[in-house]
């Protein structure tokens, strides 16, 4: 009996799964893009493209291709895309989805549904909307810096969220779950194309060194019930960051006198209390950290202590200036982009019970307070500027 069950544990090991194709078998989607077409959704793929051996070292190939195809759904212009492609498409590692202004303003759930339900789609990609351009068009523009324009598109939303205030990652879980919950809405990144669309999808954008075209993060898209509302600048956008708590780091020019400072963050934080006094609604909103500053100009003395002081009062007004723009474009739009009233509905469940109805509607009626004390302190801010030094 012992030697029958092995020789069957040997035999079910060699006959392999069923299944199993070699990655050769696929087409590899690096990048989605959702457009619009007469009416129907369009779907492109952009395709990671395996350049072909040539003994002409002279030609440039282009390393991806995308394919576009229609349908009354999703999964319908996908299957369709599958009609041109000569390969199966495989959708486990592409890093993006663009989706155009023209579907996110009919609403996102139809749209992404998809993907929650399709298993070979993991739920990590970036999301981003395309602002004035076609989303497919995005996915065209090559870049010198990354072999695929999702890589590129990738590279640079990882490294501005991580050095400019008006720039957050939104990866589709984060998404769907801010759609799902009552209280919150999302805000997602615009992007748009600047140059030659026509010549900056072409080979031709990566034989000069300066590209025809290139793409260009933007500020916030603004949704409400999943629908795309309004856009925010890059101030607005950077207080609605504040305020949300992602900031890691952000620079901020200080006017003074004929001249200006830059301060820098090397650390924010955003605490947001909420409390409820005869039956109303009070948001506090405390942001603090340390900064520094990199540049100046004009005759502006730092070994001044009431000077420093000065800066520091300025900055933090402006900083205040930045959230007060960002509550506005929220309380004109109708639209809880800072989950406020998520936070009313965790520690005060019952009084949010009979509020959020309308809660929307009545943004603009909450009492919020906001203090700012963010602190301008390291040794390189003592430093004085070169007009003052040139002087002694």
């Amino acid at each position: 009996m012992k030697k029958i069950i092995i020789s069957l544990i040997i035999l079910f090991s060699l006959t392999g799964c069923f299944n199993y194709k070699e990655l050769n078998d696929y087409a590899i989607v690096t990048g989605v893009a959702i457009d619009k077409n007469k009416g129907k959704y369009e779907v492109s793929a952009l395709i990671s493209n395996a350049p072909k051996t040539s003994n002409d070292n002279s030609s440039i190939e282009s390393q991806i291709v995308v394919y576009s195809g229609s349908g009354e759904s999703i999964y319908e212009a996908f299957k369709n895309v599958g009609l041109i492609s000569p390969k199966e498409l495989y959708l486990n590692s592409f890093s993006v989805l663009i989706i155009s202004e023209e579907v996110a303003k009919d609403g996102l759930k139809n749209a992404i549904d998809f993907f929650l339900r399709y298993s070979s789609s993991r739920n990590k990609f970036s999301v981003i909307i395309s602002k004035d351009d076609k989303a497919k068009d995005i996915l065209k523009i090559t870049t010198h810096l990354a072999n695929f324009p999702s890589q590129g598109i990738i590279d640079n939303l990882n490294s501005t969220s991580n050095l400019q205030g008006s720039i957050t990652n939104m990866n589709f879980d984060e998404l769907v779950s801010k759609i799902l919950r009552s209280g919150i809405e999302p805000v997602i990144n615009s992007i748009k194309i600047e140059g030659d669309i026509k010549k900056g999808s072409s080979t031709e954008n990566l034989e000069t060194s300066s590209p025809k075209a290139y793409v260009k993060l933007g500020g916030f898209a603004i949704f409400k019930n999943d629908k795309l509302v309004d856009w925010a600048d890059k101030d607005e956008s950077l207080g609605i960051n504040m305020i949300n708590n992602e900031i890691s780091e952000s620079y901020l020019t200080v006017d003074y006198d004929d001249g200006y400072v830059v301060v820098d963050t090397t650390s924010f934080s955003s605490d947001v209390k909420v409390s409820v006094k005869n039956n109303k609604p009070i948001i506090d909103i405390n942001l603090s950290g340390e900064a520094k500053i990199y540049e100046i100009k004009g005759d502006i003395n730092l070994k001044k202590e009431s000077l420093m002081k000065e800066l520091e009062d300025k900055y933090n007004k402006l900083i205040k200036e930045k959230v007060k723009k960002a509550i506005n474009l929220a309380v004109k739009n109708k639209t809880d982009i800072f989950g406020f009233g998520l936070k009313f509905y965790q520690n005060y469940p019952k009084f949010y019970e009979k509020v959020k109805e309308n809660w929307n509607d009545n943004l603009g009626d909450i009492k919020i307070n906001i203090k700012s004390n963010l602190i301008i302190k390291n040794k390189v801010s003592s430093k004085n500027s070169l007009e003052v030094t040139d002087e002694k």
